[in-house]
C-alpha cells in the first residue's frame, strides 16, 4: 500500500480543530477553527495518519506509554515507575479529540450530506474503534455530547458502560450501534473514485472494513463478557468466519522511507536516533529468552555486538543486552541510560534493524533500518487470539480454543516473517517456528513454564491456566500497541508480570520482581484526565477517580 504522509502545510490547510499542540479538549470545542468544508479526500488522511500516531508506538503515542506500564519497554519518563499527573497524557487527549475525532466527524457530516456513504461508513467505524480505545484507558469521556463545537462547548462525560451499551433513555448511541450504522452505510451505493488513494488503510475497500467492523464487535463483546453473558452476539460472528478480519487485511497504517516529507515510522525516529528514547524491560527479554524465541533478533537491537567484551557498569546487562529498569536502586541506574549502550526496539516494531549480532551505534548510517514498519492497530492474528479466548472462557470449548490459539500462534510468526520479507531482512525458518511452539519440557533444562505455548497449554490443568498460556503469548505477538495490551491484563489479570515489590499484587497478575526497584504509587487501572478540563468544562467530573478505580469491564 503507498503512503502519502501528510504534511503540515496539508494539516494546517485543512485544520479542522485546533494544532496538536492544544493542550486540553476543552479549549478544543469551545473554539473550533474549523472551515465550513473541505474535500473528503483530504480529510480522511489526515484522521487516518493522526489516529496511528497518537495511539501508536512513538515518543508521543499511548503505546509506548502502555508499553511502559505492561514492563515490555522503559523510558525516562515517569509512567513505567507508576507516576502519572493530571498532565501527563494532556497532549494525547487533546490530539484525539481535535485532530482524529473532530476531522472523522466531519467527514461523517459531509459525507451524508454529499451522500458519499463509504467515506461515512469508515469515519463511523474510525470514530467507534477510537472511543473505545479512550473508554480503554480513561473510563468516562465526552462522547454523546461531545464534536458538536459551539452547539455545546461543555460536554458531559458520558458513563464507560453507557459509551460500549448504550443508554436506557436512548441518549447514549452504543458502540455497537455505532459499528452497525458504519458497516451499512458501506453497502449503500456511492460514488467514491478518490478513496482509493485517500484510505491509507484498505484503500477504499467496502469489504475490507466491513471485516474490520465485525472484528470490532468481535474485540468489544470480548471485552466486556465479565459484565454479561455475551454468547449469543459472540456465537454469530465467530460462525461466520469470513466475515471478520482475514490475514492480510491487518487494521494498520504503513510508512515509508523518505524523510522529505518524513514518511518514517515515527517510532523509529526517536529509537534510532542518537539518543534512544526507549529501553527494553528486563522481564519481557527474559521471558523471551528463556523460552527460546526466535523472534527476539526482529524485536530488539543490541547495540553492543554479540562478540565484543562483557559490557559493565550498566544496570542490566545480559551478554549483549543491556537496559535500565525502572525505579532501579542499582548504583549504575544512571549509566545504564547511556545511548551507546543499550538495546532498543529493533525491526518488527518500528522498522529498526534486524540484530545479526554485530551491533553498532544508533542514529549512524552503519545501523540505520528502513523504518517502514507498519504501525499495527488490529490485526488478524489479535482476531484469533480473541476467539481462543472467547471459545476458552464463555464457551467453555478448550478443543476449538486451542484450534484457534494454534492460528493465532502461526499467524503471529506470518506477520513477523512478512515484516522481514518487505525490509529484505532474514526470515525465521520453519523448523525454528515449529521449535518454539511444539518445545517439550525436560526436566530441569526445559521447566514446563519454559516449554513452547502448545506443550504449556496442553498440561494447564484449569481454564484460567490455560488462558494465562493464551494471553502471555499474546503479548509478545502484540509488542508495538500497547494499549490492548494494558487493556486485556486489566480484564483478565494475564500474562502475570514482575513489577516493584511496592506495586505488587498477585491478585491482579502482578507479582514482584527482585526487589532492586522501588514503585511509585499504585498500579494504574485507568489513566488521569488533563487537569485543565477538569477545571474547565463545567460538566466535567471536577477529580480525577482514583487510579486504581477499575474500567466498567473489568468487573
Amino acid at each position: 500500500m503507498k503512503f502519502q504522509k501528510i504534511s503540515a502545510t496539508l494539516a494546517l490547510a485543512s485544520l479542522l480543530a485546533a494544532a496538536t499542540s492544544c493542550k486540553d479538549f476543552y479549549d478544543v470545542n469551545k473554539n473550533p477553527l474549523a472551515p465550513t468544508s473541505t474535500t473528503l479526500n483530504t480529510l480522511l488522511p489526515v484522521v487516518q495518519v493522526s489516529m496511528a500516531s497518537d495511539l501508536g508506538d512513538n515518543v508521543g503515542g499511548l503505546s509506548q506509554y502502555t508499553m511502559a506500564l505492561m514492563q515490555q519497554l522503559y523510558n525516562t519518563r515517569s509512567i513505567g515507575n507508576f507516576t502519572q499527573t493530571g498532565n501527563s497524557f494532556g497532549g494525547q487527549w487533546a490530539d484525539l479529540y481535535s485532530s482524529v475525532l473532530v476531522n472523522n466527524e466531519l467527514v461523517i457530516t459531509q459525507g451524508t450530506r454529499e451522500q458519499q456513504w463509504v467515506y461515512v461508513g469508515i469515519a463511523q467505524l474510525q470514530k467507534a474503534y477510537v472511543y473505545s480505545q479512550m473508554v480503554d484507558l480513561w473510563g468516562d469521556v465526552p462522547y454523546s455530547q461531545a464534536l458538536k463545537g459551539v452547539e455545546n462547548i461543555s460536554p458531559r462525560f458520558d458513563k464507560d458502560e453507557e459509551i460500549y451499551n448504550g443508554s436506557t433513555d436512548g441518549s447514549v448511541q452504543s458502540l455497537f450501534s455505532l459499528i452497525d450504522e458504519g458497516i451499512a452505510n458501506l453497502s449503500k451505493p456511492s460514488s467514491n473514485a478518490d478513496l482509493t488513494r485517500a484510505d491509507l488503510i484498505y484503500n477504499g475497500s467496502p469489504d475490507k472494513w466491513r471485516r474490520f467492523g465485525n472484528t470490532l464487535k468481535l474485540k468489544l463483546y470480548n471485552q466486556i463478557r465479565l459484565t454479561r453473558d455475551v454468547t449469543p452476539n459472540v456465537t454469530p460472528l465467530l460462525t461466520a468466519s469470513s466475515d471478520l478480519l482475514q490475514e492480510g487485511e491487518d487494521f494498520e497504517l504503513a510508512y515509508r522511507n523518505t524523510t522529505n516529507p518524513d514518511n518514517r515510522n515515527p517510532g523509529y525516529v526517536f529509537d534510532f536516533s542518537t539518543n534512544p528514547e526507549n529501553r527494553i524491560g528486563r522481564y519481557f527479554y527474559e521471558g523471551m529468552l528463556a523460552r527460546n524465541d526466535p523472534r527476539m533478533p526482529y524485536y530488539f537491537f543490541n547495540q553492543v555486538a554479540k562478540t565484543a567484551p562483557t559490557t559493565t557498569q550498566q544496570d542490566y546487562v545480559n551478554g549483549p543486552f543491556v537496559t535500565v529498569r525502572p525505579g532501579s536502586t542499582g548504583q549504575y541506574t544512571a549509566s545504564a541510560s547511556t545511548a551507546s549502550f543499550q538495546t532498543v526496539q529493533g525491526l518488527y516494531p518500528i522498522g529498526g534493524r534486524y540484530d545479526e549480532g554485530k551491533g553498532g551505534k544508533t542514529g549512524t548510517k552503519e545501523v540505520a533500518g528502513k523504518a517502514e514498519a507498519p504501525q499495527r492497530l488490529l490485526t488478524y492474528y489479535a482476531r484469533k487470539y480473541t476467539e481462543a479466548e472467547l471459545q476458552l472462557t464463555v464457551l467453555n470449548n478448550p478443543v476449538a480454543a486451542r484450534e484457534a490459539f494454534v492460528e493465532a500462534l502461526n499467524a503471529s510468526f506470518r506477520k513477523v516473517n512478512a515484516i522481514a520479507t518487505a525490509d529484505g531482512s532474514p526470515v525465521m525458518t520453519a523448523t525454528q517456528i515449529t521449535g518454539y511452539l511444539n518445545r517439550l519440557d525436560n526436566g530441569t533444562a526445559v521447566p514446563v513454564a519454559n516449554s513452547g505455548p502448545l506443550n504449556r497449554y496442553d498440561k494447564a490443568a484449569t481454564n484460567d491456566e490455560k488462558l494465562e498460556v493464551i494471553m502471555y503469548e499474546k503479548y509478545v505477538a502484540s509488542y508495538g500497541y500497547g494499549v490492548d495490551v494494558f487493556t486485556d491484563f486489566r480484564r483478565t489479570k494475564h500474562p502475570r508480570i514482575r513489577v516493584s515489590q511496592q506495586v505488587a499484587n498477585a491478585s491482579r497478575g502482578l507479582l514482584p520482581d527482585d526487589g532492586g526497584t522501588i514503585g511509585n504509587g499504585v498500579f494504574p487501572r485507568r489513566l488521569l484526565y488533563p487537569s485543565s478540563d477538569l477545571l474547565l468544562n463545567p460538566n466535567s467530573p471536577k477529580v480525577n477517580k482514583a487510579e486504581d478505580a477499575p474500567i466498567f469491564w473489568e468487573h
